[in-house]
Protein backbone atom coordinates (compact mmCIF):
# COMPACT_ATOMS: atom_id res chain seq x y z
CA UNK A 1 0.00 0.00 0.00
CA UNK A 2 2.68 2.36 0.81
CA UNK A 3 4.89 1.49 -2.11
CA UNK A 4 1.55 2.20 -4.24
CA UNK A 5 1.05 5.61 -2.26
CA UNK A 6 4.70 6.21 -3.38
CA UNK A 7 4.15 5.63 -7.04
CA UNK A 8 1.07 7.28 -7.03
CA UNK A 9 3.00 10.97 -5.67
CA UNK A 10 6.01 10.04 -8.54
CA UNK A 11 3.16 9.99 -11.15
CA UNK A 12 1.93 13.09 -10.27
CA UNK A 13 4.78 15.02 -10.00
CA UNK A 14 5.96 13.62 -13.46
CA UNK A 15 2.45 14.52 -14.87
CA UNK A 16 2.95 18.36 -13.38
CA UNK A 17 6.45 18.39 -14.68
CA UNK A 18 4.92 17.19 -18.22
CA UNK A 19 2.23 19.95 -17.94
CA UNK A 20 5.23 22.70 -16.98
CA UNK A 21 6.90 21.72 -19.77
CA UNK A 22 4.36 21.75 -22.68
CA UNK A 23 3.04 25.48 -20.81
CA UNK A 24 6.78 26.76 -21.20
CA UNK A 25 7.18 25.14 -24.93
CA UNK A 26 3.33 27.30 -25.82
CA UNK A 27 4.40 30.38 -24.19
CA UNK A 28 7.79 30.17 -25.96
CA UNK A 29 5.91 29.86 -29.25
CA UNK A 30 3.46 32.81 -28.27
CA UNK A 31 6.67 35.08 -27.49
CA UNK A 32 9.06 34.17 -30.33
CA UNK A 33 5.44 34.95 -32.80
CA UNK A 34 5.11 38.50 -30.94
CA UNK A 35 8.62 39.29 -30.82
CA UNK A 36 9.29 38.65 -34.63
CA UNK A 37 5.79 39.29 -36.16
CA UNK A 38 4.31 42.53 -34.21
CA UNK A 39 7.43 44.70 -34.63
CA UNK A 40 6.72 44.58 -38.45
CA UNK A 41 3.21 45.58 -38.34
CA UNK A 42 2.96 49.39 -38.40
CA UNK A 43 0.57 51.62 -37.74
CA UNK A 44 -0.54 55.36 -37.37
CA UNK A 45 1.66 56.85 -34.48
CA UNK A 46 1.66 60.38 -32.33
CA UNK A 47 4.74 60.86 -30.48
CA UNK A 48 4.39 63.43 -27.76
CA UNK A 49 7.13 64.97 -25.82
CA UNK A 50 7.32 67.94 -23.41
CA UNK A 51 11.39 69.07 -22.52
CA UNK A 52 13.77 69.78 -21.89
CA UNK A 53 13.93 66.69 -18.99
CA UNK A 54 16.00 68.74 -16.72
CA UNK A 55 15.14 72.47 -14.94
CA UNK A 56 16.68 75.17 -16.85
CA UNK A 57 18.02 77.49 -14.48
CA UNK A 58 21.01 80.32 -14.20
CA UNK A 59 23.52 76.93 -13.77
CA UNK A 60 22.11 74.87 -16.46
CA UNK A 61 21.50 77.23 -19.11
CA UNK A 62 20.91 74.45 -22.18
CA UNK A 63 20.07 70.95 -22.38
CA UNK A 64 20.09 68.63 -25.14
CA UNK A 65 17.04 66.07 -25.05
CA UNK A 66 17.35 62.84 -27.42
CA UNK A 67 14.72 60.29 -28.57
CA UNK A 68 14.78 57.13 -31.05
CA UNK A 69 11.57 56.45 -32.65
CA UNK A 70 11.30 52.93 -34.13
CA UNK A 71 11.75 51.81 -37.86
CA UNK A 72 10.05 54.21 -40.45
CA UNK A 73 9.26 53.22 -44.44
CA UNK A 74 11.12 54.98 -47.07
CA UNK A 75 8.23 57.66 -48.78
CA UNK A 76 6.34 57.66 -45.47
CA UNK A 77 4.13 60.63 -44.18
CA UNK A 78 5.98 62.47 -41.91
CA UNK A 79 4.73 65.40 -39.44
CA UNK A 80 6.75 67.47 -37.05
CA UNK A 81 5.39 70.61 -34.86
CA UNK A 82 7.99 72.20 -32.36
CA UNK A 83 6.28 74.79 -30.15
CA UNK A 84 8.65 76.42 -27.56
CA UNK A 85 7.04 78.38 -24.27
CA UNK A 86 8.87 81.91 -26.33
CA UNK A 87 10.34 82.43 -29.60
CA UNK A 88 13.68 81.46 -30.76
CA UNK A 89 15.98 79.05 -28.25
CA UNK A 90 15.24 76.09 -29.90
CA UNK A 91 17.47 73.58 -32.21
CA UNK A 92 16.06 70.58 -33.52
CA UNK A 93 17.08 67.78 -35.65
CA UNK A 94 16.05 64.26 -36.96
CA UNK A 95 18.68 62.17 -38.54
CA UNK A 96 17.79 58.50 -39.83
CA UNK A 97 20.00 56.18 -37.73
CA UNK A 98 20.46 51.87 -36.97
CA UNK A 99 20.26 50.80 -33.36
CA UNK A 100 20.46 54.83 -32.12
CA UNK A 101 23.40 55.74 -34.07
CA UNK A 102 23.39 58.30 -36.75
CA UNK A 103 24.16 56.62 -39.92
CA UNK A 104 26.98 58.32 -41.35
CA UNK A 105 26.36 60.33 -44.27
CA UNK A 106 22.61 60.25 -44.40
CA UNK A 107 20.14 62.82 -45.31
CA UNK A 108 18.52 64.52 -42.54
CA UNK A 109 15.01 64.28 -42.25
CA UNK A 110 14.71 68.04 -40.58
CA UNK A 111 17.35 70.15 -39.42
CA UNK A 112 16.13 73.55 -37.89
CA UNK A 113 16.56 76.15 -35.84
CA UNK A 114 14.21 78.71 -34.25
CA UNK A 115 15.27 82.20 -34.59
CA UNK A 116 13.79 84.74 -32.03
CA UNK A 117 11.04 85.98 -33.80
CA UNK A 118 9.70 82.13 -34.30
CA UNK A 119 7.77 80.26 -31.42
CA UNK A 120 6.23 77.35 -33.32
CA UNK A 121 7.61 75.07 -36.41
CA UNK A 122 5.58 72.75 -38.37
CA UNK A 123 6.63 70.69 -41.14
CA UNK A 124 5.66 67.80 -43.05
CA UNK A 125 7.49 65.81 -45.32
CA UNK A 126 8.53 62.13 -45.82
CA UNK A 127 10.44 60.20 -44.60
CA UNK A 128 13.69 59.91 -46.71
CA UNK A 129 15.35 56.32 -46.01
CA UNK A 130 13.88 53.00 -44.51
CA UNK A 131 15.45 53.59 -40.84
CA UNK A 132 15.19 54.28 -36.97
CA UNK A 133 15.35 58.25 -36.83
CA UNK A 134 16.88 60.08 -34.27
CA UNK A 135 15.83 63.46 -32.64
CA UNK A 136 18.07 66.22 -30.93
CA UNK A 137 16.75 68.81 -29.70
CA UNK A 138 18.80 71.70 -28.04
CA UNK A 139 16.48 74.02 -25.28
CA UNK A 140 18.57 77.80 -25.11
CA UNK A 141 16.74 78.78 -21.28
CA UNK A 142 13.11 77.80 -23.34
CA UNK A 143 10.69 74.80 -22.43
CA UNK A 144 9.03 72.90 -25.74
CA UNK A 145 6.28 70.38 -26.69
CA UNK A 146 7.56 67.90 -29.46
CA UNK A 147 4.58 66.39 -31.65
CA UNK A 148 5.73 63.93 -34.44
CA UNK A 149 3.03 61.78 -36.25
CA UNK A 150 3.99 59.34 -38.43
CA UNK A 151 3.88 55.08 -39.13
CA UNK A 152 5.35 53.04 -36.74
CA UNK A 153 5.51 49.84 -35.04
CA UNK A 154 4.12 50.27 -31.38
CA UNK A 155 5.29 46.65 -31.30
CA UNK A 156 9.01 47.43 -31.80
CA UNK A 157 10.12 46.96 -28.22
CA UNK A 158 8.76 43.56 -28.06
CA UNK A 159 11.67 42.55 -30.24
CA UNK A 160 14.08 42.29 -27.07
CA UNK A 161 12.04 39.38 -26.16
CA UNK A 162 12.81 36.98 -28.46
CA UNK A 163 15.79 35.60 -26.05
CA UNK A 164 13.00 35.06 -23.35
CA UNK A 165 11.02 33.05 -26.26
CA UNK A 166 13.66 30.90 -26.70
CA UNK A 167 14.36 30.37 -23.41
CA UNK A 168 11.02 28.82 -22.48
CA UNK A 169 11.00 26.74 -25.75
CA UNK A 170 14.21 25.20 -25.00
CA UNK A 171 13.66 24.79 -21.47
CA UNK A 172 10.31 23.21 -22.33
CA UNK A 173 11.71 21.15 -24.75
CA UNK A 174 14.35 19.68 -22.46
CA UNK A 175 11.44 19.17 -19.56
CA UNK A 176 9.56 16.63 -22.13
CA UNK A 177 12.53 15.02 -22.95
CA UNK A 178 13.54 14.39 -19.26
CA UNK A 179 9.95 13.16 -18.92
CA UNK A 180 9.77 11.09 -21.77
CA UNK A 181 13.14 9.45 -20.67
CA UNK A 182 12.09 8.91 -17.37
CA UNK A 183 8.58 7.43 -18.11
CA UNK A 184 10.45 4.87 -20.30
CA UNK A 185 12.98 3.85 -17.17
CA UNK A 186 10.20 3.20 -14.86
CA UNK A 187 7.96 1.54 -18.04
CA UNK A 188 11.25 -1.07 -18.59
CA UNK A 189 11.52 -1.38 -14.51
CA UNK A 190 7.75 -2.05 -14.07
CA UNK A 191 8.36 -4.82 -17.32
CA UNK A 192 11.45 -5.79 -15.11
CA UNK A 193 9.66 -6.76 -12.14
CA UNK A 194 6.27 -8.29 -13.65
CA UNK A 195 8.96 -10.66 -15.31
CA UNK A 196 10.16 -11.96 -11.46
Amino acid sequence: MQRNSSRLRWYHRLRRLKAIGFFLIITGIIIIFMSTVLPLVKLPQTFVKKGPDVKLNETITYWIDTYVLPPINAGTPFSVDLEGAQPGGLTIAILPSRDGEVIPGSSPLLTDVLDRSQQRLSISTTAPMSSEYTIFIVSMRNNFTLRIKSNWSPFYNLRVNLYFGVGGLLAGLLIIYYDRINEGQKRIIREALKGH
